[in-house]
């Protein structure tokens, strides 16, 4: 069975922890599946290019592209939703992604924190709780990052309790 991974990150140097969190579960072989709630997908190519990240190895689930008009409709490895608001939408795109994508994956949702910004507290933790039993069944490693200032909200305790594994501090 695969893990389920929650990184508490502080705000400081978020997208540098980011990017190393990836580093440490991306391999070849491996496929990831990015959900970006908080970045275009256009954006975190040219970050990750920079980083020394493939990106050809990145299947994205963008959240955020379509409501800030960085979309781009040739981007094959990308399902672009029409918002961070859109949890029925976000679950069914994770489980085609999961499905579509053979081989091992590792789904990464960045970030818990910034779903709540749009969401209320009870959806996000039933979206988490569903996503985290799915990604069980279909024996998918799972890494979801929230931020450190949210460490205490009840959503993230909610979530931490479904996590086999909570890291805390910058990596």
């Amino acid at each position: 069975m695969k893990e389920i991974l929650l990184y508490i990150v502080p705000s400081t140097n978020y997208f540098q922890n980011v990017c190393n969190i990836i580093k440490e579960h991306i391999c070849p072989g491996k496929f990831l599946i990015y959900v970006t709630t908080n970045k275009s997908t256009n954006h975190l190519k040219g970050i990750f290019e920079g980083m020394k990240i493939n990106a050809q190895e990145i299947f994205f689930i963008d959240c955020i592209s379509k409501s800030i008009g960085d979309l781009n409709k040739e981007d094959k490895n990308c399902i672009c939703l029409e918002g961070p608001q859109e949890i029925t939408g976000l679950s069914i795109a994770i489980n085609k992604a999961v499905q579509a994508i053979p081989g091992e994956k590792v789904l990464f949702i960045d970030s818990l924190s910034a779903l709540l910004i749009y969401n209320d507290d009870c959806t996000i933790a039933k979206f988490s709780n569903f996503i985290i039993n799915k990604m069980r069944i279909n024996n998918v490693k799972t890494v979801i990052i929230a931020l450190d200032s949210d460490a205490d909200t009840k959503t993230i305790k909610i979530v931490s309790s479904f996590a086999d594994e909570v890291k805390k501090d910058a990596y």
